[in-house]
């Protein structure tokens, strides 16, 4: 088992066994407050993943974010590049309004500047998350993950990816992969070597509906099996 797939299924038991039951925005989660772990090599690793994960979607997500030629305003921009899954965060036209896109390129662009000026700056910090933005009310969807640190050391790129909000069952998977692309580009960027990742979860939780595959992945079931039924107890 690869690396990523150890780390995620102790989460995922984790969650399941030690996650408590309680009222949330959209339902009922089995949830923890936080947990990390440390990728060394997320591109080989995210071709392993213990569940079915459409990383050709996560690939135009990642693409469609970085384009500056176009503001991103509309979810045909993800669509038209074959991520389809940003429709239920859109307006009725359509329109997004996003801190995802918004924040992220003019700290990044400083941030990829000063790492080629002075690799052993401790500032090099994309931060995503504002609160003025969120108490406004007119984002499509506040950022889940909120950013990520890098520290270059000995001409190597380590990250610190960090989430306020992680849905274990849909959204890590997404958000690992995301992590990467954000390192990949770093390194070709500044011409530094890739080197780990620092993955930092808050609020890790499983949606009740999710509950089901949640313990099929712990089970050892292999991706041709993921969707037979199995039966079990949630306790109270």
């Amino acid at each position: 088992m690869s690396q990523y797939n150890d780390e995620y299924r102790k989460l995922v038991i984790k969650v399941l066994t030690e996650g408590h039951l309680q009222d949330c925005r959209n339902g009922k989660q089995l949830v923890i407050p936080h947990y990390s772990f440390v990728i060394d090599n997320l591109k080989d690793d995210h071709t392993l993943l213990l569940r079915k994960t459409y990383s050709k979607g996560i690939r135009a997500e990642f693409d469609t974010i970085m384009d500056t030629e176009t503001p991103l305003t509309n979810v045909k921009q993800f669509e038209d590049r074959g991520c389809n899954y940003w429709k239920a965060n859109a307006g009725p036209n359509g329109e997004l309004n996003l801190d995802y896109y918004n924040m992220l390129h003019p700290q990044l662009e400083e941030m990829i500047a000063e790492a080629k000026a002075d690799p052993s700056s401790r500032r090099l910090v994309v931060e995503l998350w504002n609160y003025k933005n969120y108490l406004e009310g007119n984002l499509s969807l506040p950022v889940c993950w909120k950013g990520f640190i890098i520290s270059i050391i000995d001409n190597t790129v380590h990250m610190t990816f960090n989430t306020r909000s992680q849905d274990l069952m849909l959204g890590t998977q997404a958000d690992v992969l995301l992590a990467w692309y954000f390192m990949e580009h770093i390194c070709n960027e500044t011409g530094y070597k890739p080197g780990s990742c620092m993955y930092v979860m808050s609020n890790i939780h499983i949606y009740t509906e999710h509950i089901e595959n949640a313990y099929k992945l712990v089970t050892d079931r292999t991706i041709e099996d993921f969707d037979k039924p199995l039966k079990f107890q949630l306790k109270a």
